[in-house]
């Protein structure tokens, strides 16, 4: 998300965390600064990842109004792969204890190559490792307590577009009752060839803090509440194109229509536009039920 989410005590501002890029190699190749893509990527040949993370207690004890000799911090990774603005699956953890007297750490790591799919997420958060009773009011104070955090997609091969999402005041954007709205989904239908990510938003209201919270902590129930939504609001306006099937065969990699295609195929495998058309017209309410599974497969291995 584009703001930063506002949790309930206090966070490490980004001078406290001394974190190196991360760097990332192909077999027994030279590690190198990762980018969006890895280029020349094999099922068959395992992936180095390499990250060197640094506290400065002293600045992370003022952040948090913790005495520097009484704060542990962990820094835990997650490895996540798998189509979805989301991860499918999470393949690898690692969790390192900082401190004062220890204030760095490496994270390496070797992933087996089938166990990626399309893209590979990289989670990291700082969360105390202890609780700890002699900060302020405002200080974190249970261990788990989140601190930071930071993450990096690669994509491996062409794979289903992240949905961009940003916090905003929906009165700005919207009149009326709309303006009330937890969300709002900003589109257009007029070019199924647009490139997804560039062509969708969703806003999250800046109202709805509740909801915010619970989107950063990945609660997948909301998650497949609001990815349900998505899907079907752009499924159901390209399958009332009257060329709806024209389009969905010409469409570009990467295009809203494309992406369409690929929900569609998940939802009624083995079935052609014409039927879930058909579904739409005829039994709106399966059509939706097929939306909402669809969209709990998505995040059920979150």
């Amino acid at each position: 998300m584009s703001r930063r989410i506002a949790f309930p005590f206090l966070t490490l501002q980004d001078p406290s965390v001394l974190a190196q890029d991360w760097r990332i190699a192909v077999g027994h190749s030279e590690l190198l600064d990762s980018g969006e893509w890895l280029l020349d990527w094999d099922a068959s040949i395992p992936l180095r990842l390499s990250r060197s993370f640094g506290i400065d207690f002293a600045t992370a004890a003022r952040d948090l109004e913790i005495d520097a000799d009484d704060l542990r911090l962990a820094v835990i990774l997650r490895i996540g792969s798998g189509q979805g603005r989301l991860s499918r699956s999470i393949i690898d953890r690692e969790h390192r204890v900082l401190d004062a007297e220890h204030p760095v750490t490496v994270l390496e790591v070797t992933i087996d190559g089938s166990q990626l799919s399309s893209v590979l997420d990289l989670h990291v958060d700082i969360t105390l490792a202890d609780d700890c009773g002699t900060g302020s009011d405002l200080s974190p104070s249970r261990k788990g307590d989140r601190v930071w955090r930071d993450t990096a997609r690669i994509r491996l091969e062409g794979e289903e577009p992240r949905l961009p999402i940003e916090v905003a005041d929906l009165s700005s954007l919207l009149t009326g009752v709309a303006a009330f709205a937890p969300w709002y989904l900003e589109w257009s239908p007029r070019d199924w060839s647009r490139d997804f990510h560039g062509a969708i938003r969703l806003y999250l209201s800046s109202g709805h803090q509740n909801l915010i919270t619970r989107i950063e902590a990945e609660d997948t129930e909301v998650l497949r509440i609001l990815m349900a939504d998505v899907m079907s609001q752009v499924c159901e306006s390209l399958l009332r194109e009257p060329d709806a099937a024209l389009i969905l065969e010409t469409c570009a990699e990467g295009s809203i229509g494309a992406q369409v295609a690929f929900w569609l195929k998940l939802a009624f495998p083995g079935r052609d536009v014409r039927y879930a058309k058909s579904l739409l017209e005829q039994r709106p309410g399966l059509f939706r039920a097929s939306m909402q599974a669809l969209a709990n497969q998505q995040v059920q291995d979150i």
